[in-house]
């Protein structure tokens, strides 16, 4: 996007083969997780061609956005509300000390920490990385016997040299996804679906969504309910410009709020989903907002309602012998896309699947629209059905 309206790109990436170097004017082999050195990337940069504004979506990195745009004096969120979104412990205690509905918490450092903390919330509990995101790293622990290999594998995904991890009370319900933008002070949502859990616990203790479904089966009260409650969460947060993204649980006492980040989605949402659901264009007003540019309203406002369903293709876990449908599920009508997910794009005989521990470790995707959210499901389920991945254990 930012290509086609005449503006030079650069982007950074620890990977030098990342996908999106393909597309850049100038890249940066660099973490995004790494603060200082992007900093200094960015002012070599603005001295060399100019820099007019810093963004990011996808990505848990919108501490180093918000570091790079005060460094360099550029429109961005304040680095100590961007830090707070994005330290999942922080963020907790953010919401605990303004009354956001969220789940029961607590924070540990190391093993003896983790097992008094989940004696105090009850098993079972959810143990999280304080700054991973994608669901890598998160476990259901049920007992003390696992909590050990939960620990471990929640640091192993931290980027802290003492990492701090996440216990959460274990919670039943609805979930769902909230994104949009804050403008002038003012909270736009843009985007709200039901996210699919229906194979939530094919490989436990892992948690795995299979996509999202717009428009929401919530009634317009409960609806109305859950986005007063990310409203708090933003304000709890002090994010008082650029975007949001929340992840909420509905049960039968009302909404809680789970995550509240200040960037972007990724997984198709933000710029492939929502816009297909409803018309919003919340990738081109983020960009407006982070080069200082006065934002058009109406990329914000609905325009129509279709029902959209995203589904992911989870094979069983071994060496693949066959692939069969992919073409003629693509040809389909109601079929936007289906995709090999980065990972998986050279696979084919001989690839080794292996059990899933996050939702990033997903295979395929494919997105379908309708006129109905019912129709959309239809469409996009029969789709997965079709794509057969024969694998054969070693």
């Amino acid at each position: 996007m930012a290509k086609d309206r005449g503006f030079q790109v650069v982007a950074t990436d620890m990977d030098p083969d990342a996908e999106g170097f393909a597309f850049v004017d100038r890249a940066g082999i660099v973490s995004t997780r790494d603060v200082e050195s992007t900093v200094a990337f960015a002012r070599e940069i603005a001295r060399d061609i100019g820099l007019h504004a810093v963004m990011t979506m996808a990505s848990e990195s919108g501490y180093t956005v918000a570091q790079v745009a005060a460094e360099l004096d550029l429109p961005g969120l304040k680095p100590a509300a961007a830090w707070r979104a994005a330290q999942k412990v922080e963020r907790q205690r953010a919401f605990q000390a303004a009354g956001v509905p969220s789940p029961r918490f607590a924070s540990a450092r190391n093993l003896l920490e983790a097992r008094r903390a989940a004696q105090e919330l009850g098993w079972p509990v959810v143990v999280k990385p304080a700054d991973s995101a994608g669901s890598r790293g998160v476990r259901k622990v049920s007992g003390i016997g696992d909590l050990q290999a939960a620990v471990s594998e929640a640091k192993e995904f931290s980027s802290q040299e003492d990492p701090e991890i996440l216990l959460e009370e274990f919670l039943q319900g609805s979930e769902h996804s909230i994104e949009g933008l804050v403008l002038g002070g003012e909270i736009r949502w843009t985007g709200f679906s039901d996210r699919n859990y229906d194979k939530k616990e094919i490989y436990p203790p892992y948690f795995l969504e299979d996509g999202d479904t717009l428009p929401s089966d919530l009634s317009p009260e409960v609806v109305e309910q859950v986005m007063a409650a990310a409203d708090q969460a933003v304000r709890a947060l002090r994010i008082d410009q650029g975007p949001v993204k929340g992840d909420i649980l509905v049960d039968e006492n009302g909404p809680k709020v789970i995550e509240m980040a200040a960037r972007l989605s990724g997984d198709y949402f933000c710029y492939e989903t929502v816009p297909l659901h409803n018309g919003t264009d919340l990738l081109r007003a983020v960009m407006d907002q982070a080069l200082g540019l006065p934002v058009d309203q109406r990329l914000l406002e609905p325009k129509y309602e279709r029902g959209v369903a995203l589904r992911y293709v989870w094979p069983e876990p071994g060496v693949v012998r066959e692939i069969r449908g992919v073409e003629e599920v693509r040809s389909r009508p109601g079929v936007r896309f289906f995709n090999w997910e980065p990972r998986w794009r050279e696979i084919g005989p001989g690839t080794e699947i292996t059990p899933a521990r996050s939702m990033g470790e997903r295979v395929g995707s494919v997105l379908a629209h309708a006129s109905t959210r019912a129709a959309a499901v239809r469409i996009a389920e029969e789709a997965v059905t079709s794509i057969q991945i024969r694998t054969e254990l070693c």
